[in-house]
């Protein structure tokens, strides 16, 4: 063997899969010909200082995926023939046109790497005040009530069904469980073929917008919206409009005329936190019809509002099928489980169960079935009482503070919700600036520009989360965030 394995004892990764790992790229790249002779097991034992087994095990998995093979009383040589590019193979090619970049073989019309999302530090739970959005306090997930689930949903008679490939279905328990104890809390009530299983909301909108797009189609989102739909909408859609947001949420008027599909958050609007009105969304109802467009209605924050009445989504008031309603476990569950849940019109469900199916058929059975446990159990609605009970808790320590420390700054912050909008009121300091020297003293807070259609309209906004930081901490970290800004300031 000619070319020099290393091995790290510290990685993560196994001592066998190292050696695989580093083999099969030495043949692949053409670095270990075919037939060269490999070092015998005791001999890479020794070089590499492992054990005898360790280099047994991987020669045995380099047999199973046929890159070398052992001869008798001869040892171990690479296979012949693997389809490694030889210097024969480029003279034969020298004719043929000059080889395309993958780049330039990209669909440009996708148009959406100009497009930023709203940056976070990927360790964010290792700061001292983690003010961050969308995710959960990691201390009130229900690990042994969860684990329990799983044990149960992991049982031998059930096995054949979480095992095997469902086709294009899902699990008939959970789709029973959204059916049942789910929808109708949103006042919806909806047949099982009305129902959809999908890996979160974002999942659910690709598929939507798979399904409406087209070159010559036309789509609309709120502006400022949620810049991953922004993403989707215009990779799927020759155009997308941007329709502002205002008090009252979405602005419905004559702009929203030569629509194909219109997206909205209209329960808790990202990012401004808004609610639409009842006005508005029988004005948007009412467009809808007029127009001819459909609407994506992502139900977000549904499962973790704490008001005592928030108003009902648009697919509770709509009679004509023009809506499809996007729901999600992330925020009350989990946004690391990635699961949600789509409801509209059975015909539409057909078709995107069919586009789904070409992507991933369907979501992980076994943990389609450990969530209807959860459901069934109860364990979800606990769960969420005591989310709702925490937000609640931390949405005040948190509006108290700003109001206290930053109340030139605060632009928005509903109640029911779990993010305030902040801005500098002399539009001086920008968000990005804030934003990294807070980062710099252990306190992240998140600048929202991407948000905004145009950017320079957001470049001084940013938000604040209360969802994952312990109550405890939310006042000292505002008031961090207060010092920072006032020094920000002097300078």
């Amino acid at each position: 063997m000619t070319q020099r394995l290393s091995i790290d004892k510290s990685q993560s990764s196994g001592l066998r899969d190292q050696i695989v790992s580093q083999i099969s790229r030495l043949i692949f790249e053409g670095l270990m010909p075919s037939g060269l002779k490999l070092a015998s097991c005791r001999v890479l034992a020794r070089d590499l200082d492992v054990s005898i087994n360790t280099v047994v095990a991987a020669y045995r998995k380099l047999e199973e995926e046929q890159l070398i093979e052992a001869r008798p009383r001869s040892g171990y040589f690479v296979c012949s023939d693997r389809g490694i590019r030889t210097d024969s193979d480029a003279i034969g090619r020298s004719n043929t046109r000059p080889a395309t970049s993958i780049s330039q073989k990209l669909n440009k019309l996708r148009r959406t790497e100009e497009i930023e999302t709203i940056p976070r530090p990927i360790d964010w739970y290792k700061y001292a005040y983690p003010f961050v959005c969308n995710q959960i306090d990691d201390g009130v997930f229900p690990v042994a009530d969860w684990r329990e689930c799983t044990r149960l949903a992991m049982n031998r008679k059930d096995l054949k069904i979480w095992s095997a490939d469902g086709l294009y279905d899902d699990s008939l328990e959970l789709v029973e469980q959204v059916r049942q104890r789910i929808l109708p809390r949103r006042g919806i009530f909806e047949p099982s073929e009305s129902i959809l299983i999908t890996l979160g909301s974002q999942n659910g909108l690709f598929i939507t917008s798979l399904l409406f797009g087209g070159r010559e189609r036309t789509a609309v989102m709120e502006d400022p919206g949620y810049p991953d739909a922004r993403k989707i909408l215009q990779a799927n859609f020759g155009k997308v409009s941007f329709q502002p947001v205002d008090e009252e949420g979405l602005i419905v008027d004559e702009r929203l005329r030569g629509a194909d599909l219109v997206f909205i958050t209209p329960n808790r609007q990202h990012p401004t936190t808004v609610t639409l009105s009842e006005r508005r969304r029988r004005a948007l109802l009412q467009a809808a019809e007029d127009y001819d467009f459909y609407i994506v209605e992502d139900d977000y924050e549904c499962d973790v509002d704490y008001r005592h009445s928030p108003l009902l989504p648009l697919r509770s008031l709509d009679d004509t099928d023009r809506l499809i309603y996007l729901g999600s476990l992330s925020k009350g569950l989990s946004p690391g489980l990635r699961l949600g849940y789509l409801a509209a019109a059975p015909e539409f469900i057909d078709a995107a169960r069919d586009c789904r199916g070409m992507m991933m058929r369907h979501p992980p059975m076994i943990l389609q079935h450990t969530a209807a446990a959860f459901i069934r159990l109860g364990y979800y609605d606990g769960l969420l009482r005591r989310v709702r009970q925490n937000y609640e808790q931390r949405w005040h320590l948190a509006d108290s503070m700003i109001r206290e420390r930053l109340p030139s700054f605060l632009r928005a912050g509903e109640f029911g919700g779990t993010v305030f909008v902040l801005a500098d009121p002399d539009e001086k300091l920008e968000a990005k600036t804030i934003c990294d020297a807070a980062l710099r003293r252990g306190v992240i807070v998140e600048p929202i520009g991407p948000c905004f259609s145009k950017a320079a309209e957001g470049k001084h906004h940013f938000r604040v989360g209360v969802s994952s930081i312990q109550p405890g901490l939310i006042p000292q970290g505002i008031e961090l965030l207060s010092n920072i800004v006032t020094e920000l300031q002097g300078t």
